[in-house]
């Protein structure tokens, strides 16, 4: 039980279990002191304090810290409640009880992990790579367990934005090139009109084998996507999308797309939708209709509006299914269905056959490390991410999407409906007639041509680094080729060598772009 009283000084102060939270005579001072003697060793990008109750610390913080966010990480409810009973007794300390916390946070009902992915979600890998954290110290010796689970939770959050970074350094520049090469390689430029007919989303899950019969049985009663991974099962059963999609930048997404070359060559230009920064051959983007997915973020951005190349605004999603299912809702005014969408951990085969990453891995099987013990693996904790993706949109879908299969799915996705096929057949009959989404030509184009506008474009960009005479624009190339140095660099200014290494690697980057051109 919190009891609230006056102190000498006519604010309030708070205790617990015979424990003062706050001074008895004069809080605000006790919170002046409190945040002189932090002595933070770096420039902090973000404050997060646990346990501040009252929150006297705040008006001191935000003084000595004016323009850096400062979280709050409550460790009871009580204090996250704006009731009268928390309300200051004296107006003259409302503006240290009820300070503009950029957000607030509470450990109740939560484990370590929780609360660190709610953080995470919140403030993303780069605030957490330079945050600050430290607790009230009367909290912390009265909420002894909760201040270990909070800093838990600090350990699992700077590890996953050390993991998440370490990643973005590793593939950013890899992505930086696909996007480029996209951006020289697209000649059949082609956009996207919305149609009255539902849309069925294929996805690579196991349970997509099972649908085959009813896909070909009602093709003619909705738009088919076909996600990149579940290209060959389609394909290869007879069935052409009406739109495939790709999203990954990874070596295996261009693996994926190889069929639509082997189709090509047959005489079948299956259109694709795509993203700048995925991975497709050269072949690809040169041959087929492409649609490009626009996120509208970063130096993709400003490519899009250099080449005027106009493009189909996409969701940015860590899976190719979230991305294409808001591409889906946008282009029908009627159902969205998806087959195939399992997303469930276990052993056995990941995609529906065949697959080309299955026909790559059957290369290594040998005696000692045979198809069974392979397939025996447990799946990483990507599936669990996609999942609650999907199950966090309900409002969202519920209303216009359903999962529907021959075969029941295992795991839920929210208030997402799961039918079986019988169930929808009278609909799909309903939906023959309606018009389709309709793909055209916007335009066709020339390698040279691009080639020569790219280059023009990253002179001006790599002359605008050098000289620093545009932040915006020199920050998105830091970012992007160099997050892990750049990050250091703004949080240890006093330090050369991390600022050193950011520039050679941006410099190495526009080196290695400036030969897609040539």
């Amino acid at each position: 039980m919190i009891y609230l009283e006056e102190a000498k000084n006519g604010s309030l102060t708070c205790r617990k279990a015979g424990h003062y939270l706050h001074s008895k005579y004069n809080p605000e001072e006790e919170a002046d002191k409190f945040v002189r003697s932090l002595s933070p060793d770096f420039s902090p990008f973000c404050i997060i304090v646990a346990g501040p109750c009252l929150s006297y610390c705040f008006a001191p913080l935000r003084k000595r810290f004016p323009a850096i966010p400062i979280y709050a990480v409550q460790y009871e409810t009580f204090f996250t409640k704006k009731t009268e009973q928390s309300a200051p007794l004296h107006s003259a300390c409302a503006e240290s009880t009820a300070p503009a916390w950029d957000s607030v946070f509470c450990t109740e009902h939560k484990d370590a992990l929780l609360l660190a992915e709610e953080l995470f979600e919140q403030l993303g890998e780069q605030l957490i790579f330079g945050a600050f954290f430290t607790v009230w110290p009367p909290a912390e010796r009265l909420y002894t367990e909760q201040s270990r689970l909070f800093w838990k939770a600090v350990k699992l959050l700077l590890q996953k934005s050390r993991d998440v970074l370490a990643t973005r350094a590793f593939f950013s520049r890899c992505w930086l090139k696909n996007t480029f090469r996209f951006f020289i390689r697209c000649t059949h430029i082609c956009g996207i009109e919305k149609g009255h007919k539902p849309i069925l989303v294929a996805a690579s899950g196991p349970s997509l084998e099972a649908s085959i019969p009813y896909i070909k049985k009602y093709r003619k009663s909705f738009f088919l996507i076909g996600l990149s991974s579940a290209l060959q099962a389609l394909i290869e059963n007879g069935i052409y999308p009406d739109l495939c999609i790709s999203t990954d930048g990874g070596f295996y997404a261009e693996a994926h797309l190889r069929i639509l070359e082997k189709v090509f060559a047959q005489g079948v230009p299956l259109p694709l939708a795509v993203s700048a920064e995925s991975r497709v051959s050269s072949a690809i983007l040169e041959n087929l209709p492409i649609i490009p997915l626009r996120y509208g973020d970063g130096i993709e951005n400003r490519l899009f509006e250099h080449c005027r190349l106009p493009a189909v605004p996409a969701l940015r999603n860590g899976s190719v299914s979230g991305t294409a299912a808001s591409l889906a809702l946008s282009l029908t005014s009627v159902a969205v269905y998806f087959c195939g969408l399992d997303l469930e951990n276990g052993s056995g085969y990941r995609h529906a056959q065949p697959n080309m990453l299955e026909k790559n891995d059957t290369l290594t099987d040998n005696r000692l490390r045979p198809l069974a013990t392979r397939l025996s693996v447990p799946e990483n904790g990507s599936l669990n991410i996609y999942r609650q993706w999907f199950s966090s949109r309900n409002e969202e879908f519920s209303k216009r999407t359903a999962r529907v299969s021959a075969v029941p799915y295992k795991q839920k996705l929210g208030n997402i409906r799961d039918l079986h096929w019988d169930d929808i057949k009278e609909n799909l009959r309903m939906y023959e007639s309606l018009q389709m989404p309709r793909i055209y030509t916007i335009k066709n184009g020339k390698a040279a041509e691009n080639k020569k506008n790219i280059c023009d474009f990253l002179y001006a960009e790599k002359a605008a680094c050098e000289h620093k005479n545009e932040p915006e624009r020199t920050v998105q190339w830091y970012e992007n080729c160099a997050p892990l140095a750049y990050l250091s660099s703004l949080k240890y200014p006093e330090s050369e060598e991390f600022k050193a290494e950011a520039e050679k690697t941006v410099l190495h980057t526009f080196e290695e772009l400036f030969k897609l051109c040539t």
